[in-house]
């Protein structure tokens, strides 16, 4: 599992990934791109992998403008064929998943789906550092700074990057450590408070409360 993050250049008649990151919740490596293109390759060349992005409302907008771009088709049915992705959205525009269907050189399907850190831990990103005592702390850029195509990166601006995918992906290694591994923040209080009053009393609370 990793954490990922896009930057992307503010501006309305340009609007587009000038540099990714993603990071291994298990080990904190990092690798960082320039492009979406080069992104989808990267995902796509790992094979079945989970990357949570913290905000997919805003990433996903990207992700999903890509794909439909390039050869991508969106798809409504439960089982996804090779170049096939869905998405998990709410009425009111609140993305939750994206999943896509991929084939390895032998032809086997694998499958990498695309979640929200934020529906876990709703929280800016500089105070879940605070929040959490992370050794790293969120750092700053100029985001209306001036950034043509093949942009490459300052040492500053790839810290920054790598600040903000390596804390997300510190606060989900305690999460996950602690099972609580939901899609949302709901589902993982629910676990919580089943596990707490268990099983069996969870049942006959649920049944008394519909009879």
């Amino acid at each position: 599992m990793f954490t990922a993050d896009f930057e992307t250049v503010n501006c309305e008649e340009d609007c587009r990934v000038w540099a990714w990151a993603v990071c291994d919740i298990e080990t904190l490596e990092h690798t960082v791109g320039k492009d979406i293109s080069e992104f989808i390759k990267y995902i796509l060349k790992r094979g079945s992998e989970k990357y949570y992005f913290h905000n997919l409302k805003f990433d996903g907008n990207f992700i999903c403008s890509y794909l439909l771009n390039n050869g991508w088709t969106q798809s409504f049915e439960e089982v996804l064929n090779k170049k096939e992705f869905k998405t998990t959205i709410s009425d009111k525009g609140q993305f939750y998943a994206i999943k896509l269907c991929w084939t390895n050189k032998k032809g086997k399907k694998f499958y990498i789906e695309i979640l929200d850190s934020l529906k876990l831990i709703p929280f800016r990103v500089e105070k879940i550092a605070e929040d959490f005592g992370l050794p790293i702390a969120k750092g700053k850029i100029d985001y209306n700074a001036y950034r043509p195509v093949g942009y490459e990166m300052t040492a500053d601006e790839k810290e920054y990057i790598v600040h903000d995918v390596e804390i997300m992906a510190r606060a989900l290694k305690i999460f996950f450590n602690d099972g609580l591994t939901g899609m949302t923040i709901g589902a993982n209080a629910l676990k919580f408070y089943k596990n707490m009053i268990g099983g069996r009393t969870f049942r006959k609370t649920i049944s008394c409360s519909i009879l």
